[in-house]
């Protein structure tokens, strides 16, 4: 039915309908047998537990850079699997907006630290972040979850530095490791 009404071929849309069970966004909700087939049905599938029970814990304690860090999460990761561009767009205009003329790394994890966004240490090119508030203890998907991170450090550089950079993340909880490292290039 759902290849009919968007006039796709049944491959394709069980391509995409397979993607979307993998990353998690959605979930089949119950099957019926109709004569020689099975008919599925899927619903939307609900944000991580552990990021629901984080914010309600937050929303129980009145802490509210706690609440904003869970909340910045919640949309981060709903974002992320639908739109991650946006995600990181989003991180970039941050990061411009919190930079200054002449900062530099260091001075970005001096804020990461106060805001308690994690643990930072920093070189000429690489951004380590230990305990990061965005995706500590999230579950290995074979993926960099931090694209909010990455344009926030990217804004911060070129607006600190007025010329153009990348970040990348290379290491993430989503990738199996247990903090965040972010690659940084400058781009000509």
């Amino acid at each position: 039915e759902l290849a009919k009404a968007l006039n796709l071929s049944k491959s394709t849309v069980s391509y995409h309908i397979g993607s979307l069970l993998r990353e998690g966004l959605v979930k089949v909700s119950r099957e019926e047998r109709v004569k020689n087939f099975v008919r599925i049905y899927y619903t939307l599938a609900s944000p991580s537990e552990t990021v629901v029970l984080s914010l309600k814990k937050s929303l129980e304690g009145r802490d509210r850079g706690e609440l904003f860090r869970n909340m910045v999460r919640l949309l981060g990761l709903s974002l992320l699997n639908t739109s991650p561009y946006v995600l990181k767009r989003l991180g970039y205009e941050v990061g411009y907006a919190m930079g200054e003329r002449n900062m530099t790394l260091d001075d970005l994890g001096d804020i990461w630290e106060s805001l308690r966004l994690g643990e930072v240490s920093s070189s000429k090119d690489t951004f380590v972040v230990e305990n990061c508030y965005f995706c500590r203890d999230l579950p290995n998907v074979g993926r960099s979850y931090c694209k909010f991170d990455e344009g926030l450090i990217t804004g911060f550089l070129e607006k600190s530095t007025g010329k153009k950079y990348r970040a990348e993340e290379v290491k993430c909880w989503g990738m199996g490791y247990d903090f965040c490292e972010f690659r940084i290039r400058k781009l000509k």
